[in-house]
């Protein structure tokens, strides 16, 4: 199921680093997208593990004209107490993902490392602010999965973090 709304105009958020360049052809802005938690393609996170998971939202191209994703989103977590965290981006290479009108196959993932809620270092996450790359403006989503993800914000290889916009 496809949910969420675009955002005001905000700026993305910084940590990801600079957005990467669109390739060539028509990039598709926020307001071209749909935004929905996936489970098809990730499943659901299981937020009582103690390993990684992976939290998936799909993209659908809701405009009139076919458009490109290329790079990295920008994800700011927002937590149930009003705190932030702008997730660091992994290793892996972004490619270009074409959407024509209609159609929802592109993903952006994030990989998070599930924790124990009363951790000392437990960060509970209530929305989700995600910015498509080159863009300033985002959408924001609930958290579906409850539970609590280890806080790793200043680590500079974080268990949590968000990869290139794929294809799923």
């Amino acid at each position: 199921m496809l949910v969420g709304t675009a955002g005001a105009a905000q700026a993305a958020p910084t940590a990801a680093g600079e957005q990467a360049s669109a390739a060539t052809g028509t990039r598709c802005h926020t307001g071209d997208l749909r935004y929905g938690w996936d489970s098809a393609h990730g499943g659901r996170p299981d937020m009582d593990a103690t390993n990684q998971q992976i939290a998936a939202i799909r993209l659908k191209n809701t405009s009139g004209r076919t458009c490109t994703l290329h790079g990295f989103p920008g994800v700011r977590l927002i937590g149930k107490s009003g705190e932030t965290w702008d997730l660091r981006r992994s290793a892996d290479r972004p490619s270009t993902i074409t959407l024509r009108p209609g159609d929802d196959t592109a993903l952006a993932t994030m990989n998070i490392l599930p924790v124990a809620k009363n951790d000392a270092h437990a960060f509970v996450p209530a929305k989700v602010l995600l910015t498509p790359p080159d863009e300033k403006r985002h959408a924001t989503l609930n958290w579906p999965y409850g539970g609590a993800i280890l806080n790793q914000s200043g680590a500079t290889r974080p268990g949590t973090f968000v990869n290139p916009v794929g294809v799923g």
